[in-house]
């Protein structure tokens, strides 16, 4: 499950299935999104992960990172 129209540069959330037999069985990456094919998210220390489309239970749009005081 992908939303495609979540456009490029968005902040996002994705919760995915991790490998089979790993503990917690779900995870979650919050981060810009950088593309659909793959499904690239970069996070906020820059580390881009990529998620198997076919793992990907849901997906959705997040407004900015909130700001530190």
């Amino acid at each position: 499950m992908t939303r495609t129209d979540i456009p490029i540069g968005a902040r996002v959330v994705i919760r995915y299935r991790r490998c089979d037999g790993s503990t917690p069985p779900l995870t979650d990456v919050i981060g810009e999104l950088l593309g659909y094919d793959p499904l690239t998210v970069r996070k906020a220390d820059g580390e881009s992960v990529l998620v198997p489309r076919d793992r990907v239970v849901a997906m959705k749009a997040l407004g900015p990172r909130p700001e530190r005081r």
